[in-house]
């Protein structure tokens, strides 16, 4: 059966997320304030509307919220002109990655306006979302997740229920970004380690994906490797310590320990940038990086 969805956020995973929709013979009638978005957007078949509201008044019932962070999430859900101001019951599936305590507490402001909350957090990257091969890991009542699930087929492969308590995909979501951040961490040290013995960096990634130290990063080391060479504030890897800093305030709320992830993200934040800028700087006048001036 195919519906009217309405869809808030066409950035780089929204937009392949909401044309896979589209593919599916669903009509998604879109809202993202980026003309270049918006125009992207045209082209994959999406009708543009002006407002997140808008986005719920044309919806049949569900909407998605794709957005960068949880203000812009409490902007298009409960803003003036955000969702919860149409009239008519709507279900609000939130795929942007925020904090479990962030999401129940949208989750009771949502119902109060009559509109039911699910969080829908995903992996996967935008080649994922525009092939339809995400990770979705979704928390909300069984009967909501049942009816979201074709809707969610369209857009992943991997469909995890992992809880009816909403804000359990939250929690499920920083899990993996905190082992991501960690194993980054763990292949850039081992790089570090063969560098001197002058190891082809893609004999080491094929060594390490057939051997105990194979992972998702190892695979893909050449997606993430261009993270640090051509930094750009706001994308991938500011995402990514966004979601680390999320992992670390939960714990710190509920008391207890996550001392490789704190490490993780100071590394993350301060040293290898810097190492990698440093290298950069070495390599560039043939010489070798002083690794002191990093202490």
């Amino acid at each position: 059966m195919t519906e009217d969805i309405g869809f808030i956020g066409l950035g780089a995973m929204g937009l392949g997320m909401a044309a896979n929709l589209v593919k599916r013979g669903h009509a998604v009638y879109g809202f993202d304030p980026s003309p270049e978005r918006r125009d992207l957007a045209a082209a994959a078949g999406i009708t543009l509307v002006g407002s997140p509201r808008e986005a719920a008044e044309r919806a049949s019932e569900v909407v998605f919220s794709v957005v960068r962070d949880a203000a812009q999430t409490k902007a298009v859900l409960l803003g003036e002109d955000g969702v919860a101001r149409a009239v008519g019951q709507r279900t609000a599936v939130v795929a942007s990655t925020l904090d479990p305590t962030t999401m129940a507490d949208l989750e009771a402001e949502l119902a109060d306006h009559g509109v039911t909350a699910v969080d829908a957090t995903m992996s996967g990257g935008p080649w994922g979302a525009e092939a339809g091969t995400l990770t979705l890991m979704v928390s909300g009542a069984g009967q909501v997740f049942q009816r979201l699930r074709p809707l969610l087929d369209a857009m992943g492969e991997n469909i995890f229920h992992v809880g009816e308590r909403v804000g359990t995909a939250q929690a499920t979501k920083l899990a993996v970004q905190l082992t991501f951040g960690i194993n980054m961490m763990g292949v850039f040290e081992a790089i570090r380690l063969v560098d001197s013995y002058q190891v082809d960096e893609d004999a080491l990634m094929a060594a390490l994906s057939v051997s105990v130290g194979g992972s998702w990063v190892v695979d893909n080391w050449r997606r993430v490797k261009p993270w640090w060479e051509h930094y750009r504030a706001g994308e991938d890897l500011d995402i990514l310590l966004k979601d680390m800093r999320a992992v670390l305030r939960e714990a710190d709320a509920e008391g207890f320990p996550m001392p490789v992830t704190a490490l993780s993200f100071q590394l993350m934040r301060h040293v290898w940038p810097a190492w990698a800028a440093l290298e950069t700087a070495q390599e560039g006048r043939g010489g070798q990086a002083d690794e002191s001036r990093l202490a």
